[in-house]
């Protein structure tokens, strides 16, 4: 079978020659990435290029918080601090005064160091209320380019974001519980308002595309340890309702559109969530993660959410980091029986090398996981 063949029938609910394995967010075919322009990243990508079924994580360009770009005047300020890194300083008018962000990147790493977020205090989010929105529909003509690259190697997952996942990261983080706390209905605004915008995008894409992974992320923010339950008692009222409403409205909206299968983000512990979040109507979950500490939990969720259900999970990026390739082979041979006896289930990490150079060690740990899945994955497991 090919790497799309395999992944459409674990959606279908058929048993596919194999476990379906894959780094998930890397696609190796791509010329432009993060991996792709950094030289220790070569045999990683070449080895995913022969062993793994492909996912491409595409996010679509949403304008301004998912208005119009042209609705937002935003003066944008670039400092180069050193060869590898600069800092970003973007600015919008607002009708109570200016409002900005300012954030690293380095050319060694993905990831984004906030050094002033858009909000620091009331004054702030009373300002990001006052932005305009205009409706906008973003271009996916690159998303059906890359469905056309990827031809029958892989599948493009259309990620998005709920009203939590957005209004989350306009803070500094951590601070958000603070807020939740101290300014419970202004926190209640600004979800609402994102709500608002999220629902025409979320139109949208529903019957724009078909036969198309959605994936939607946000809700581990409105649960521990992201809120601390010494402040937050009732934590399943706090998820309810700061994330599941919201959720709840926006997948009966991808449900009423075209054949779509949702998938379902959350880092971290479901366990005692998971009956609130079945009621969604989600067709995937990931990642379901097995630890040395926790070696059982694709097992003990597979347990609560039935063969139905299409699990994605593996190994904890810490332990393909530190951990002994020996060990992996192991605890990804485990990762496989435990989810995938009688399908519906892919093998992916829960994270991927995101600085660069990659360590030796990670660097034998993740083609190891990617063999040793393509080799004990095979069915009927033993």
């Amino acid at each position: 079978m090919t790497g799309k063949e395999r992944i459409m029938s674990v959606l279908q609910g058929v048993i596919p020659d194999r476990v379906p394995v894959s780094l998930y967010k890397i696609n190796p075919f791509e010329k432009d990435s993060f991996w792709a322009q950094h030289k220790s990243f070569e045999k990683l990508l070449e080895t995913a290029r022969q062993y793994q079924d492909t996912f491409h994580i595409w996010r679509p360009k949403t304008g301004f918080f998912f208005s119009a770009p042209e609705s937002v005047e935003t003066k944008i300020e670039e400092f180069q601090d050193t060869p590898l890194s600069k800092t970003v300083k973007i600015t919008v008018n607002t009708g109570k005064g200016p409002l900005s962000r300012i954030a690293r990147t380095s050319t060694t790493s993905v990831h984004l160091w906030i050094q002033k977020p858009w909000i620091e205090n009331e004054r702030d989010i009373l300002k990001f209320l006052e932005l305009p929105y205009t409706p906008f529909k973003p271009d996916l003509s690159d998303y059906f380019k890359i469905c056309e690259e990827l031809g029958d190697k892989g599948v493009c997952v259309i990620a998005l974001p709920d009203p939590l996942a957005v209004i989350y990261e306009l803070f500094a983080p951590g601070d958000m519980p603070q807020f939740i706390l101290s300014m419970p209905r202004h926190i209640h605004q600004l979800l609402e308002k994102m709500q608002e915008r999220l629902i025409n995008l979320y139109r949208y894409i529903s019957i724009s595309v078909a036969q198309t992974i959605i994936r939607i992320r946000g809700a581990e923010y409105a649960v521990p340890p992201q809120l601390p339950p010494e402040y937050f008692p009732d934590i399943k009222g706090a998820f309810a309702d700061l994330a599941l409403k919201y959720d709840r409205q926006l997948i009966e909206i991808l449900k009423r559109g075209n054949k779509n299968y949702i998938c379902y983000h959350w880092h971290g512990d479901i366990e005692r969530y998971f009956p609130l979040v079945l009621k969604l109507g989600i067709e995937i979950f990931e990642p379901v993660i097995n630890s040395v500490e926790i070696p059982n939990y694709i097992l003990k969720i597979r347990r609560i959410v039935g063969d139905n259900i299409v699990l994605m999970g593996g190994l904890q990026a810490e332990d393909m980091e530190f951990r002994d390739t020996t060990e992996i082979i192991e605890m990804t041979k485990e990762a496989i029986i435990q989810g995938g006896r009688k399908g519906r289930f892919v093998l992916i990490p829960s994270g991927i090398p995101e600085s660069s150079p990659i360590s030796p060690q990670m660097e034998r740990n993740y083609i190891q996981f990617l063999k040793t899945g393509v080799e004990y994955g095979r069915y009927p497991l033993s």
